[in-house]
């Protein structure tokens, strides 16, 4: 069958017409809707990806202060001063953080700033007194906002003395606790030391 030119160029009208201008609004629309979306899960994943970055930061540097703590402790010969939050150490003569002469070593919390600190004797109880303290680790708390550091000790034997031990003579190992809290997110990291300079 051949088609008539007049049906012909209807259908060439028709092809050439275009859009209308409620079709291209709603083409414009579901753009919009599309680029929309788009733009929210980068701007989302932007976000999340900035969040788990600042807390690896704190991670890291919290377990860093975490293994100062131990490290320092691991040369102490004994424990001069205990409680849950707080453990003062004589570090005795030829240790790799004692060279020249024996030292206490007192880390603690700091509530107010959120902070691990080191504070120290440098000629054990001698003319001069505990130095001001200097913080080791940042935003170390709770998810609940408490404190983010614990101690508790043992005897040679492996037996719990608690978190305030009545018998310091008693201690031969220490095992810490440190929490960050960033963003919502919170991790516990946990140290155990025995001291290696006990005699």
């Amino acid at each position: 069958m051949i088609s008539s030119p007049m049906r012909l160029s209807r259908k060439a009208h028709r092809a050439q017409r275009g859009v209308t201008l409620i079709e291209l609004l709603i083409a414009m629309g579901l753009i919009s809707v599309v680029l929309g979306t788009i733009g929210a899960l980068i701007v989302t994943g932007a976000r999340a990806a900035r969040q788990t970055n600042d807390f690896l930061q704190t991670q890291a540097q919290v377990r860093s202060g975490l293994d100062q703590l131990v490290d320092e402790i691991r040369w102490a010969e004994s424990v001069f001063a205990a409680s849950g939050a707080a453990v003062t150490v004589f570090v005795p003569q030829n240790t790799p953080f004692s060279a020249s002469s024996p030292y206490y070593a007192e880390f603690s919390y700091n509530l107010t700033d959120r902070t691990i600190v080191r504070s120290e004797d440098p000629d054990a109880a001698g003319p001069a007194p505990f130095g001001a303290g200097q913080p080791v680790a940042f935003l170390v708390v709770q998810r609940d906002g408490t404190a983010g550091l614990s101690f508790e000790y043992f005897d040679a034997t492996g037996i719990s003395l608690g978190a305030t031990p009545a018998d310091l003579t008693a201690i031969a190992r220490v095992r810490i606790f440190v929490s960050t809290t960033s963003n919502g997110i919170s991790r516990t990291f946990a140290g155990d030391v025995a001291l290696r300079g006990r005699q």
